[in-house]
């Protein structure tokens, strides 16, 4: 028998699921096949789900700018044949509940340029980024300056600051000396959000009160957004005013798409290949071991794909989640069952004892 067992990166290790499958098996499923699969949002976790899914992977250590624009040592990562970067904005200007000074009008995105930059000098030209989570509302603006392109106002002046609450004043945009270069490149962007530029359904409406914004700078970002997505539409012919997850990440998917005609992706579809499409199919079982399942987290990009896979699948699909108030709409899918734990690497072992068969002697 196959069992595939999913599990979001965010809330437990590769580790624990393996340490959880053999506590298992030691028991009484030596004759099953269990393989673990890492999901990822495209937040919190999205490099230990690269590091996980795919082998010899090198971790590249940078120093660059954080959200409040002080240097900070983090690492992206390498495929192995060192062609393809993956980068966590989260790790870089990630959005933290106990940052009393984090505002999404005056936070940067600067450092996620710098790890571009780093990885180009590497001579890579292929880019995976996830960028849910991500503390700015700016547009890119900040990872563009990283990435030397300069954003004038009116009066031909560059903006002091690159931050969201300077969008308004902008008006044109300098291309960078690396601008060919970086339309060479192939950037592929791993998001959950379906947001646009801006608007009722747009990020600053839809996160800037959450990631510390009042209403009139809410107002402010939702302006600003609406400004810049016309002042890139006059620097590269692209209108992104309306594409899906345009806003996702504050607007920097928005400028990926405008500057280097990046491809917006859910997370689990941009980090996962042949590999992970053939576990599934030859799956008996699925489990899928997350946090939550309310409905917002069931509308994202991420879990839409995943539910898709999963409806096209044989497999009996079970569910492991720390919270949930949508079981209804998953059991419609048809999802065979939905567990609610504390501590998913705990109770994984008792899921998996209930689906599967006994050894027999």
């Amino acid at each position: 028998m196959n069992v595939l067992v999913l599990y979001s990166s965010r809330i437990a290790s590769a580790l624990q699921i393996k340490n959880a499958v053999e506590s298992y098996q030691t028991t009484n499923g030596a004759h099953n096949r269990v393989t673990t699969f890492p999901m990822s949002d495209g937040g919190e976790g999205f490099l230990d789900a690269i590091e996980t899914s795919i082998t010899g992977c090198h971790r590249i250590p940078v120093t660059l700018r954080d959200t409040h624009f002080k240097l900070k040592s983090i690492y992206y990562i390498m495929s192995p044949d060192r062609k393809t970067a993956y980068i966590e904005a989260y790790k870089i200007c990630g959005y933290n509940p106990c940052d009393t000074e984090q505002n999404p009008a005056t936070t940067f995105t600067h450092g996620i340029g710098d790890a571009i930059v780093d990885a180009l000098s590497r001579n890579c030209r292929n880019f995976i980024i996830g960028i849910e989570q991500v503390a700015s509302i700016d547009a890119g603006m900040g990872m563009l300056k990283a990435l030397g392109y300069r954003i004038l106002t009116a009066n031909g002046e560059e903006l002091p600051l690159y931050r969201g609450s300077e969008m308004l004043r902008a008006a044109t945009v300098a291309d960078s000396k690396c601008a060919t270069l970086l339309r060479r490149c192939r950037f592929t962007i791993a998001c959950n959000d379906d947001s646009i530029f801006y608007a009722a359904t747009g990020p600053a409406m839809r996160h800037a009160r959450h990631l510390g914004a009042n209403e009139v700078t809410t107002d402010i970002l939702d302006n600003g957004l609406r400004n810049m997505a016309s002042v890139y539409f006059h620097h590269n012919g692209r209108d992104v005013s309306y594409i899906k997850s345009g806003g996702a990440g504050g607007g920097i998917a928005g400028a990926f798409a405008s500057f280097f005609n990046a491809k917006l992706k859910p997370a689990i579809s941009a980090t996962t290949g042949t590999q992970f499409s053939n576990e599934i199919k030859q799956a008996d079982d699925i489990v899928v071991v997350c946090d939550s399942i309310t409905p917002a987290t069931v509308s994202g990009l991420s879990f839409s794909a995943l539910l898709a896979m999963l409806k096209k699948s044989n497999a009996r699909t079970h569910f492991l989640a720390m919270h949930t108030d949508n079981a209804p709409l998953l059991e419609s899918l048809g999802v065979n069952d939905i567990s609610v734990t504390v501590n998913p690497a705990c109770d994984l072992p008792l899921l998996l004892d209930r689906i599967m068969p006994k050894n027999s002697d």
